[in-house]
């Protein structure tokens, strides 16, 4: 072959290289500054319009966000830990609004990998952690119990939340009571928690209603983390610092849709994310307590939010 044939050769295969390139990052460009656009197809799936009073809504996401203790060493291992927080957040692409439900994480139901009813937090367990199936047996958990659909998860590792909290310069709080003991003591009363700090009142649960307590810490603590990322204009660094934190990071969604949550966020005002928990009544089967949620009051959520259900 002759010298000039390669060069048109090699001149065309860059310019193919350059064009896929060009066309691929306008396309995440365009997601990110567009989230209906990146998260189209799981839109395009959902069956059911939401009408909210007079406001008809299509463009639903829903995403499930998990807090655990995870190590590669504890997996390998095969030693047991599960999920410390669990929540959905359901963010409205059209109305601009979340809605943030917190389930408890000893609430009685179904859980994958188990033939009999447990506490949902043990889905990660069951499922392996989140390095293997954990994430997957969780969504389904949460799945089953709420009745809608879950089209993305987010698990964060403790050493993840640590580093954002130092990267913005700490949360400050209004911490309920005085908890912890020794060089791990928190005292009561507004103070800004550096990463170490937000660890211990996120985990603690030495209070009269012990998990719930726990749940309401840690509304408090990311409605807080919220609004200072955004009153610092820090939401520019959550990209950056999430392909640095890969490793302590577990998610399904593709960058260019972080990208565009981002942004969405970045817009919110708190006013615009309403909290809910899920309550229920306390049981106890072979000396082991549960939660028997109220599936009345989740209905009662399910249909005054906007959500796709099944």
């Amino acid at each position: 072959m002759k010298k000039n044939e390669i060069l048109k050769i090699s001149t065309a295969l860059i310019f193919c290289v350059f064009l896929l390139m060009t066309v691929n990052g306008f396309e995440k460009y365009n997601n990110i500054q567009n989230p209906e656009q990146a998260f189209r197809k799981d839109l395009q799936k959902q069956e059911e319009v939401i009408v909210v009073g007079d406001v008809v809504s299509r463009n639903v996401i829903n995403v499930l966000l998990l807090g655990v203790d995870s190590t590669e060493t504890r997996e390998a291992n095969e030693m047991g830990y599960r999920s410390d927080a669990i929540m959905v957040a359901s963010m409205d692409l059209d109305m601009r609004k979340v809605k943030m439900i917190s389930i408890p994480r000893d609430t009685y139901t179904d859980v994958p990998g188990n033939d009999k009813k447990d506490k949902i937090n043990h889905a990660m367990a069951f499922g392996g952690g989140p390095r293997r199936k954990g994430n997957q047996y969780a969504v389904e958990a949460v799945e089953n119990l709420l009745g809608i659909d879950i089209h993305y998860y987010a698990t964060l590792d403790l050493d993840a939340v640590k580093d954002v909290v130092d990267m913005i310069g700490g949360v400050t709080v209004n911490v309920e009571r005085s908890m912890g003991s020794g060089a791990r003591r928190l005292e009561k009363g507004e103070q800004t928690l550096n990463g170490e700090q937000a660890l211990i009142y996120l985990s603690n649960r030495n209070a009269p209603m012990a998990d719930l307590a726990r749940i309401g810490q840690q509304q408090n603590f990311m409605m807080a983390l919220f609004q200072q990322t955004k009153e610092k204009g820090r939401f520019s660094d959550i990209l950056p610092l999430y392909l640095k934190m890969q490793n302590k990071i577990f998610t399904d969604l593709k960058i260019d849709q972080i990208g565009a949550l981002v942004l969405f966020l970045k817009d919110l005002n708190p006013e615009d994310i309403e909290v809910f928990t899920l309550r229920g009544s306390n049981m106890t089967i072979d000396g082991i307590f549960y939660l028997d949620v109220d599936t009345d009051y989740i209905q009662e959520i399910i249909n005054g939010i906007t959500m796709g259900k099944n």
